[in-house]
């Protein structure tokens, strides 16, 4: 009797053991994103900068040449979390909640990919720069939106001046304790690495968006003790100091044992906030330009359980395609009733070379200026088209003799077109007074 009982209750492990088994092979999910910096600041790419960790992630990974975002920062950031453009989204234009006041990003409204991610079983945190929920008035924001644990530079509130800072003495809450900590993105820094030496058993999300590049630009624990002359000095050690951040994230997920099990993503929010170069062609500040090297960023993936190291790939990814890829990863289901825009982009980490697991275009947008681009062109709604091949700055007219231009031009024309007009802005009193701020 004992051997037929045994018999029919091995199914039932078999099972229990193959789901014990689908949960802890899912891998965990580190996302960076920097504040304000492009391409031309990371020598992986070509820039004259030196960033050794970031092109040492790059290495061990892929090397994205073209990857898009929206060209300032708060409509990146949530078109980022949400999978949709911003015409669905509604935020057009930059808007800084704590500052200027309004819900913000509502979760009610919206479904972030870390929610879909807690629930479906990941340990969840975010440390950096969040702006678009005023958490001194919705304390409880963070983890609405998906976040287990947090520890934040909340934004400048509106009657709170010390909230102004967050590099020296920097304003800092963690898990709804507020601090002033000595330097805020070394206790962020160090916050999310003890998260994943505590979350190690996995599977865990982790979002950086890095306080860092971005302004007031001043000294770093490197270079505290230098007096670095002008913006140009000041935001190149940033870079530096940046990048060695990266490097202690990585180390600490090598040392934890994790690195074949892990996705690390590196990638920015805008383009760079002072001029760099690039390929020895001198760039102006991208952030809010309304060009490709406004929202042209690096875009650089380690996960050495899709891919092996050293690969450089053209294919096109933009913003709202960390979505569906989290969610592949994760054996996750869309949300009922959430539309997304994006692709997942794990095929394009596999190596796969069928072309209809890919983009063939990506799209950005900024206030009512929207621009779609394939590998070489651009065209942009104020009947802008450019060979971005021969003419990366858009500085001159597509020559005429080129017979393959027209027919570029009005697929990408066709694409731009058949966009909905922009939905409802998710603030109020939104409008073109509002322009981009110092934060």
């Amino acid at each position: 009797m004992k051997y037929f009982f045994l018999l029919l209750t091995l199914p039932f492990f078999h099972l229990v053991t193959q789901s014990s088994l689908h949960a802890d092979d899912r891998p965990n999910i580190i996302l960076i994103m920097v504040d304000d910096m492009g391409r031309d600041w990371v020598s992986c790419y070509g820039a004259e900068h030196q960033t050794p960790n970031i092109d040492r992630l790059a290495k061990q990974g892929v090397r994205y040449e073209t990857a898009w975002c929206m060209p300032i920062c708060t409509p990146t950031r949530v078109t980022l979390l949400t999978g949709q453009y911003p015409f669905r989204h509604g935020w057009t234009r930059h808007y800084d909640v704590p500052r200027w006041g309004g819900e913000g990003l509502s979760s009610e409204r919206f479904t972030t990919f870390a929610r879909v991610l807690r629930e479906a079983g990941y340990s969840t945190a975010i440390g950096g720069k969040w702006q678009i929920n005023h958490l001194g008035k919705q304390p409880q924001a963070l983890k609405q939106h998906g976040f287990d644990e947090h520890c934040v530079w909340m934004g400048v509130e509106t009657g709170q001046p010390e909230t102004e800072k967050r590099y020296w003495d920097g304003h800092i809450m963690t898990n709804g304790r507020r601090e002033t900590v000595e330097y805020g993105p070394d206790t962020i820094n160090s916050f999310l690495i003890d998260f994943i030496k505590r979350k190690k058993g996995g599977p865990f999300f982790v979002y950086y968006p890095m306080l860092l590049t971005h302004g007031p630009h001043t000294t770093t624990p490197e270079n505290k003790g230098e007096s670095p002359e002008g913006k140009p000095a000041l935001f190149a050690g940033n870079v530096t100091y940046m990048d060695q951040l990266v490097g202690k994230l990585i180390n600490a997920v090598d040392k934890a044992g994790l690195r074949d099990n892990t996705m690390i993503v590196f990638t920015g929010d805008n383009g760079s906030a002072a001029a760099g170069i690039l390929n020895d062609i001198p760039y102006a500040k991208g952030q809010g330009r309304l060009a490709d090297y406004g929202a042209h960023v690096p875009l650089v993936v380690r996960a050495p359980f899709l891919l092996t190291g050293r690969r450089v790939s053209k294919d096109l990814v933009d913003f709202t395609d960390f979505y569906p890829t989290f969610l592949e990863l994760a054996k996750a289901k869309t949300p009922d009733g959430v539309t997304l825009d994006g692709k997942s982009i794990v095929p394009s980490l596999r190596g796969s070379e069928d072309p209809f697991e890919k983009r063939s275009w990506i799209y950005s947008q900024l206030g009512d200026f929207r621009m779609v681009r394939d590998w070489h062109h651009i065209v942009d709604s104020q009947n802008g088209f450019h060979d971005l091949g021969k003419d990366p700055l858009q500085q001159s007219k597509v020559n005429p003799l080129d017979k393959i231009a027209p027919g570029r031009r009005q697929r990408l024309q066709m694409i731009l077109d058949r966009f909905p007009q922009d939905g409802e802005a998710p603030f109020p009193e939104f409008g073109v007074r509002h322009k981009p701020s110092n934060q």
